[in-house]
C-alpha cells in the first residue's frame, strides 16, 4: 500500500481489518513532508510495526537537504516487494495526489521487477497491465 499525505486514511481501515483477521503480510509506504507536521496515525502505525502485523516505510521529503518521496522507498523496498508480489501474490495499492506519485511509483515497480526479476522494460509493463487487469494492482488518485 501506498499512501502519501492524505492518500493514507483508505489504508488505516484496511490495516485495522486485515490485522484483526490475523493478516501480518501487510506493507505501508507512507510519506509526507515532515515527520513532526504530517505524519498521520503515526501511533497507530507504530503500534501495528511493534506488534509484528506492519512493515512501514516513511518518506519525509523536507526534512533533510535531498527529497525523499514514496517511490524512492518503493526501490528500496525492491526485494521485498518482488517475493510478495510474485510468491505471493500480494496486492499493490496506491493513493493520494494524482499528478506525478502514482506514475513514479509505477515507475519504481517496473524498476523492481526489472532489477529482482531479470525482465525487460517491456516484460515489466506487461507485469503490470497483467496486475491490474487481475485487480492486484488498483490506484485511487484525485487531484
Amino acid at each position: 500500500m501506498v499512501g502519501p499525505g492524505t492518500g493514507v486514511a483508505p489504508f488505516r481501515s484496511a490495516l485495522q481489518e486485515r490485522v484483526s483477521e490475523g493478516r501480518t503480510a501487510n506493507v505501508l509506504f507512507f510519506g509526507c513532508r515532515s515527520e513532526s507536521k504530517d505524519f498521520y496515525f503515526r501511533s497507530e502505525w507504530e503500534d501495528m510495526t511493534k506488534a509484528g502485523n506492519l512493515r512501514l516505510f516513511t518518506a519525509f521529503s523536507r526534512d533533510q537537504e535531498e527529497k525523499v518521496y514514496v517511490q524512492h522507498r518503493v526501490k528500496e523496498a525492491a526485494p521485498l516487494l518482488w517475493d510478495l508480489i510474485t510468491n505471493r501474490k500480494a496486492c499493490f495499492y496506491i493513493a493520494g495526489n494524482a499528478k506525478q506519485m502514482p506514475a513514479a511509483v509505477c515507475d519504481a515497480l517496473k524498476e523492481t521487477f526489472q532489477q529482482e526479476g531479470g525482465v525487460s522494460a517491456e516484460e515489466a509493463e506487461q507485469m503490470l497491465v497483467a496486475m491490474e487487469k487481475k485487480g492486484r494492482l488498483q490506484s485511487e488518485t484525485w487531484s
